[in-house]
């Protein structure tokens, strides 16, 4: 038993250490070879991820982009212009642009799209305004379907998830809009190290000459730095900035990485990764790149059509050997069949005057061609190639999301404010601060040292359940702290039923350490069915938000979840084991320090005596 005791002490002492160092830190970077790596640096307090109610955030609408583009070609002997047509489309009714092919006698016109009847139309206006054209040859892409518009909107809501913006709002917006609401998606984060030989003291004044609003330049330790802007950087502002620094404060070493969530997500939201893995035949021997080993041109590729839509998983990792980033990718049956025939296929031996490679290429762009180690039969692979961990995530993001059923144009952009503001946040804080303040007086001058238990323990979990939400994240919204404020109070129930229990068992006489047992093994069932009893109405909660895209009620119900777990563990584990520790001290004897009510002594009866018979 004492060696049990000694164990759930040591392991309660080593979750609150991890908690509160959790807590304590303003930015959390952990990263383990082989295991996913935690990044938190959250501006909300305590490190916490706020959500869009609580810190504002971005407002996004995208539509879908449909239309027509006709190329039509005139006779040469033509008097067509620009103006000339332009005129024709306005008489026809239609909005579109010109555009010169710069020979004369072709045009691009682009506008909204034609349906057949009305092509027709515009053909017509044109013949009689200029001449019958000798080539009207169109591209269209028709008005979205309703199952397109629910396949964009699931990919979006995939898109920035993965990204890590949890908790967006993403929706509908008529029958060609999408809406996308990013909480806390504006500034930028820059972390960049420098050579040693680097005029690191003017970096301050360099990124302020930028014009960036709200600079904050920190040092990481050596010549590496973390700056931070409200001004979101785009990609091209990204690159300036580097040639900037190069220019002015040093030389810049990799990696050198910006973090605009607003940015980072706006690509990602309309980016079409077409992914393609092409069997490349080399025409001399393999060679040793940096990275990788391949072959130099010229070489052969053909097509195997393997593809993206063979995909069916994608995700950033550790090379489990040397540690380095990489892109893990998993096919389905048919992709697994066709890249498991190319491996076996391919002769990876470099001692022969031709090899062969797998190309890897990502919107035409070649990724990376590196070699076959094995015969790959079950359809898990791994892209390497020097990759950082932002260049990894994001190649998996892209991959796994997949393309989007309509192209989409960004043609709104603003920011959102918070619903509550930072003051009325602060006040919440405060209200909850006093509201738990007040519970903890309660049962303290209720039930005395368990009481004092108690107060212990819901501070306790208080510090288990916010580090949870800091580390995996859990955006936090309003639903989000209604929840955790009402686990509370149902942490403070199983303390409550416990100390009852406790003390009708001291009321019929048993010692402090009987009671304590006695009372938590009668406690236990009425804590744990009506725990799991809340537990089975946050899943059937989740279980109807995800199916009607109820996030107010998703939020509810998930930090219940978990203000729930973590209740039953403080209330059986940790309250029992302060409990147990009270009573080892010497306090055993002293009961009426574990309950309000005054503790009579047993009464002790006299042993009656024999009759004596007289002689």
């Amino acid at each position: 038993m004492r060696r049990r005791t000694v164990f759930l002490t040591t392991f309660i002492l080593v979750v609150l250490a991890i908690s509160v160092v959790a807590l304590a830190l303003p930015e959390i970077h952990i990263g383990i070879p082989g295991f996913p790596r935690i990044d938190r640096a959250e501006p909300g307090p305590l490190g916490l991820k706020l959500g869009l109610d609580l810190q504002g955030g971005a407002h996004l609408v995208y539509q879908a982009d449909t239309g027509t583009e006709l190329s039509v070609q005139f006779p040469e002997d033509s008097e067509a212009t620009v103006e000339l047509i332009g005129e024709a489309l306005d008489d026809a009714g239609y909005d579109a642009t010109v555009a010169d092919a710069e020979d004369g006698s072709s045009f691009t016109l682009t506008g909204a799209y034609l349906d057949p009847e009305r092509r027709e139309e515009v053909r017509l206006a044109l013949t009689e305004a200029i001449a019958e054209p000798v080539s009207f040859v169109n591209a269209d892409i028709p008005p979205p379907t309703d199952e397109q518009m629910e396949g964009v909107l699931s990919i979006i809501s995939r898109r920035v998830n993965l990204y890590g913006t949890e908790e967006p709002i993403v929706q509908r917006f008529g029958d060609d809009r999408i809406i996308v609401q990013l909480p806390g998606a504006s500034g930028s984060v820059i972390t960049v190290r420098f050579a040693g030989d680097a005029d690191t003291p003017k970096l301050g004044s360099v990124v302020e000459g930028r014009g960036y609003e709200n600079v904050d330049v920190e040092s990481r330790g050596g010549n590496e730095f973390r700056i931070t802007t409200s001004t979101t950087l785009g990609v091209d502002e990204r690159q300036a900035l580097r040639s900037l620094l190069e220019a002015e404060v040093g030389t810049v070493e990799e990696p050198f990485l910006v973090t605009s969530t607003i940015e980072d997500a706006k690509i990602l939201i309309g980016a079409t990764a077409q992914l393609e893995f092409l069997r490349r035949q080399c025409a001399g021997p393999l060679i040793q790149g940096e990275f990788q080993v391949g072959c130099l041109p010229p070489y052969a590729d053909s097509s195997i059509g393997l593809t993206g839509n063979d995909l069916v998983d994608a995700y950033a990792g550790n090379d489990p050997t040397t540690g380095a980033w990489a892109v893990n990718i998993q096919f389905d049956d048919r992709g697994a069949d066709i890249f498991g025939q190319m491996t076996g296929d391919i002769n990876v031996r470099t001692n022969r005057q031709s090899d062969e490679v797998i190309a890897v290429f990502l919107d035409e762009e070649e990724l990376i061609a590196p070699v076959a180690q094995a015969h790959i039969r079950d359809g898990r692979s791994q892209i390497t190639g020097g990759f950082n961990r932002e260049e990894a995530r994001t190649l998996a993001i892209q991959l796994k999301s997949g393309s989007l059923p309509v192209p989409l144009t960004l043609i709104q952009e603003e920011s959102v404010d918070s619903i509550l503001g930072e003051e009325s946040l602060q006040r919440s804080m405060m209200a909850g601060l006093v509201g738990l303040g007040l519970v903890l007086i309660f049962v303290i001058a209720y039930y005395r040292a368990a009481g004092v238990v108690a107060a212990v323990a819901l501070i306790y979990y208080a510090a288990v359940t916010l580090a949870i939400f800091k580390l995996v994240p859990i955006t936090l919204t309003l639903p989000h702290i209604g929840g955790f404020i009402l686990s509370i109070g149902l942490a403070v129930d199983a303390n409550i039923l416990i100390f009852e229990r406790i003390k009708e068992e001291i009321r019929l006489g048993r010692s402090l350490a009987s009671a304590m047992e006695v009372g938590f093994n009668r406690a236990w069932p009425a804590i744990r069915d009506g725990n799991v009893s809340t537990l089975i109405t946050c899943v059937v909660l989740l279980w109807f938000g995800n199916r009607l895209g109820g996030g107010l009620i998703n939020g509810f119900a998930l930090t219940l979840m978990v203000g729930v777990l973590v209740s039953m563990f403080t209330a059986v584990l940790v309250s029992r084991n302060l409990l147990q520790a009270l009573q080892a001290m010497g306090l055993g004897r002293a009961a009426n320090l574990f309950t309000p009510e005054k503790i009579q002594p047993r009464a002790t009866g006299q042993r009656p005596q024999s009759a004596q018979g007289g002689r």
